[in-house]
């Protein structure tokens, strides 16, 4: 091989370097998710299936025009990616297998916060390339913006009403993740922070295993109930008829406000998880203006 022939390939494998990799697949909901929404599609190899299904991702409806892939070793190195974008729970068998194969992964955390949704964002638009770099920067420009927003309007609440939050599978959203953070910028203050010792409370990724009597007891002004429309029957169809939240409808004009929360944006870290504390503060403002209701149990 001359050195003009070595030379003219260096430069093209620099130049398919620097705009980034052609072939990447992803194998965990929450890449799926930032592949599809700053990735060019002619990039997109695969994603799960799960990314098709509205009532978990955000991104369904650009996920249905892109290949499906089955996270398994064998079926993703038979599409020969570049790059396979993974969490860091979930087919951890099938993404360790690939990079004994030889194959580029990269792994990320679930985002439980703003500033992770941002490093999400900027660190997959830098491994897919300069178009998906300049979709991540303008998307963090987008979600900072509004971030500052949402806390300068929190601030002028004349107080921080309490909530409860309760999940599609009976725990409540204790302090920690994603769900927490929407919370408190939508100017709640979450009850369990303040009225629960988290001593000996057995908790997973924020989320509290508390008596769902105790927690009424503790008198929230409002209980946020994790909402997945067209889901299969499951806890949180039947959470509204537990007996202990059908006894509030007694307590009258003082009975905590009942707010559905889309499901779907707290699945992953996105921008969309901000779509909460938009929803919430209107609430927040609305129940600030009143006095609190000590919880049972207070002095007078």
């Amino acid at each position: 091989m001359t050195g003009a022939v070595l030379a003219l390939l260096v430069l093209a494998a620099s130049a398919d370097a620097a705009e980034g990799p052609m072939r990447v697949v992803s194998i965990n909901l929450c890449t799926d998710q930032l592949l599809l929404r700053l990735g060019d599609p002619g990039q997109i190899a695969g994603v799960g299936p799960l990314s098709r299904d509205p009532k978990l991702s955000v991104e369904a409806a650009r996920a249905a025009t892109v290949p499906q892939v089955a996270a398994s070793a064998e079926t993703v190195h038979a599409l020969e990616p570049d790059l396979v974008l993974a969490g860091r729970f979930g087919a951890t068998a099938a993404a360790a297998a690939l990079e004994r194969l030889g194959t580029r992964v990269e792994r990320f955390r679930p985002a439980a916060s703003v500033d992770m949704i941002r490093d999400g964002l900027l660190r997959a638009g830098r491994l897919l390339g300069p178009a998906a770099s300049a979709r991540a920067e303008a998307e963090v420009a987008r979600l900072e913006a509004r971030a500052a927003d949402l806390a300068a309007r929190a601030a002028t609440l004349p107080r921080r009403p309490r909530a409860l939050m309760l999940r599609a599978d009976g725990s409540m959203v204790g302090p920690g993740g994603l769900a927490h953070a929407m919370l408190v910028m939508g100017g709640f203050d979450n009850i369990l922070e303040h009225r629960f010792d988290p001593a000996g409370r057995a908790r997973r990724g924020g989320d509290w295993r508390v008596e769902l009597e105790a927690a009424i007891r503790a008198r929230p002004e409002a209980i946020l109930i994790e909402s997945m429309p067209g889901a299969a029957p499951a806890l949180v169809h039947r959470l509204p008829r537990h007996p202990a939240l059908a006894r509030l409808a007694a307590l009258g004009d003082m009975a905590p406000e009942m707010i559905r929360v889309p499901g779907n944006l707290l699945v992953c870290g996105l921008p969309d998880a901000l779509d909460i504390a938009e929803a919430l503060l209107p609430v927040a403002r609305r129940l600030s203006a009143r006095p609190a209701i000590a919880a049972e149990g207070d002095a007078s």
